[in-house]
């Protein structure tokens, strides 16, 4: 009786114990994957860094962009918890217009623009585009279009790898099929508002992750802009790497990520001829020194 009382004891405990089990394990079960993720990720990460030199050259290059992510994922959960310990604010105000970047004023971002403008076509909105298949006036791929609503999405997923990966899209937007916009790519070639707004809301896309990957405060006009420009260039990661982790890329030109990051930077401090500018008329005196000059 006595041993029998005593399993009857343990078998109560064994009881609680696995309901307690049961509870935490419901009560937690959303959140550790984040948990296991992290431990694998950081696992992963730091056998990168020691077997990385070693990979071959074309080993390198397929698994460099999924490194890059999760390094990058790595600093925004760093982030986050050095912005809550410090109580920095990553929340933004939404545009004021569609033709406004978030963080930016209407004039800056049309001086944004404008510079993005002369250097993806040299100011020409009909650009016809370049071997790759990027056209018009800010050179938008099929994929930047799909994510702006222009082209249709399912369209662009069921696309050959070329296609989708910005290789060869030529053909796939010459097609009226594939575009949500009547008439297509010439529609869109020769509608210069509907380019300036495909652009913003692209830009706005990108920059809302960037605040969501805590690379941006709506205080740093100047990087707002900055960074909308890199993932113009090179997309997303590559914009947060090199904001984030100072990690610097090139397109198939060889044009840097660092580079459209300064473009983008100094863009909204310049005067542009296509932005509504407030200038002081000049007086005639000035005219002529500045002739006889």
């Amino acid at each position: 009786m006595e041993n029998e009382a005593i399993f009857n004891h343990i078998d109560a405990r064994l009881d609680r114990i696995e309901k307690l089990t049961r509870k935490t394990y419901r009560q937690t079960m959303p959140e550790m994957p984040w948990l296991f993720a992290a431990i694998a990720g950081a696992v992963v990460v730091g056998l990168g860094y020691v077997f990385y030199p070693q990979l071959p050259a074309p080993f390198k290059d397929a698994i460099e962009p999924r490194i890059d992510v999760a390094q990058n994922h790595f600093y925004t959960i760093g982030q986050a918890f050095a912005d809550y310990t410090g109580n920095v604010d990553r929340s933004y105000t939404a545009p004021s217009g569609t033709l406004t970047l978030v963080g930016l004023s209407p004039l800056q971002s049309c001086r944004w623009r404008s510079a993005l403008l002369a250097r993806e076509s040299s100011g020409n909105y009909q650009h016809p585009g370049n071997q790759f298949g990027y056209f018009a006036g800010y050179a938008m791929g099929a994929e930047a279009l799909a994510i702006v609503g222009l082209v249709k999405r399912e369209a662009f997923d069921d696309a050959p790898r070329y296609v989708r990966n910005g290789t060869d899209q030529t053909a796939f937007l010459n097609n009226p099929n594939n575009w949500q916009l009547r008439g297509g790519k010439p529609a869109f070639l020769h509608d210069t508002l509907l380019q300036d707004r495909a652009v913003t809301v692209l830009a706005n896309a990108n920059i809302a992750d960037g605040f969501n990957s805590r690379v941006l405060l709506e205080s740093q006009q100047e990087k707002i802009a900055g960074f909308a420009a890199a993932s113009h260039l090179k997309g997303l990661t590559a914009a947060i790497s090199w904001y984030a982790r100072g990690k610097d890329s090139n397109d198939a030109f060889g044009t840097n990520t660092s580079d459209y990051a300064a473009m983008g930077e100094a863009s909204i401090n310049k005067r542009s001829n296509l932005c509504a500018e407030n200038t002081r008329a000049v007086p005639s005196w000035l005219k002529w020194l500045e002739v006889k000059n």
